[in-house]
């Protein structure tokens, strides 16, 4: 069994725009083969743990991260799929102030999103409005309309170029869930995270805190200090650099996988 004082290196991507083909639509976004062979890499390596950390529910990562070995956070780390199986669940007081405020928007929110283009998905600790079929319009629209409905509420509001997502408390961000699955492990060394936007930038920020590793996706980076990477080849590059991962290595897994699925 790994310990604490065996363990190198704990990596944390973000799912959709990170680990996905670019452009894909919400429905039916899946890995990237690139992403899928350096995490299905990244995982193999003695002394390494890695996650794929979303605000989508977890059920809906599960089935999209089909790869052994790897720790799976919905909704942005409130509920954890565990190698080997077990899973764990945030309750409690936050979950009872999810549910009040939850239930006070969400009705709202489906009329605000009641747009050309526009479609509200309800991801249970947030609502993400995905406007990557709205006009430039409809997208002012929705922006002025959520501006005025949200106005006093205290939550927190994220957007990217397909995307905006409310988060119905504002404590529960992409860094919450990499400090709680650091808490799970007993965690304390080195961290990489990768992400693509606003929230995933507060991992992107702790994990610098933590004098970790931060790769940001675009070609301008989300918070100081993290490094850029163009693309999922260009991420790629970078992890498998920061791994150690050379041509003999990925060669050898390969066979590995192949005497393994025959």
């Amino acid at each position: 069994m790994l310990t604490t004082d065996s363990l190198k290196r704990l990596w944390i991507f973000s799912f959709d725009r990170t680990l996905t083909a670019a452009g894909a639509c919400y429905t039916k976004a899946r890995l990237h083969r690139v992403t899928r062979q350096f995490l299905e890499e990244l995982a193999a390596l003695p002394g390494h743990r890695v996650a794929v950390l979303s605000s989508r529910p977890l059920d809906d990562l599960v089935s999209r991260v089909p790869i052994e070995g790897i720790y799976l956070g919905g909704s942005c780390g409130t509920e954890w799929h565990i190698p080997g199986g077990e899973s764990m669940t945030l309750s409690g007081k936050p979950k009872d102030m999810l549910m009040e405020t939850r239930d006070a928007l969400l009705p709202t929110l489906r009329e605000v999103a009641d747009l050309p283009g526009v479609e509200l998905e309800d991801r249970r600790w947030s609502a993400a409005l995905h406007t990557q079929e709205a006009n430039t319009k409809a997208r002012q629209t929705l922006f002025a309309r959520l501006a005025a409905v949200l106005k006093g509420w205290r939550v927190a509001l994220y957007r990217n170029t397909t995307m905006v997502e409310i988060q119905f408390l504002p404590e529960i961000t992409m860094a919450f869930g990499a400090q709680a699955l650091c808490r799970f492990l007993g965690y304390r060394g080195d961290v990489v995270c990768a992400g693509s936007d606003e929230n995933d930038a507060t991992a992107l920020r702790w994990a610098l805190n933590q004098g970790g590793t931060a790769l940001s996706l675009g070609r301008d980076p989300l918070v100081p200090g993290a490094r850029p990477v163009v693309d999922v080849r260009s991420l790629a590059r970078h992890v498998r650099d920061l791994a150690g991962i050379d041509e003999h290595h990925r060669t050898r897994m390969a066979g590995r996988r192949l005497c393994n699925a025959a």
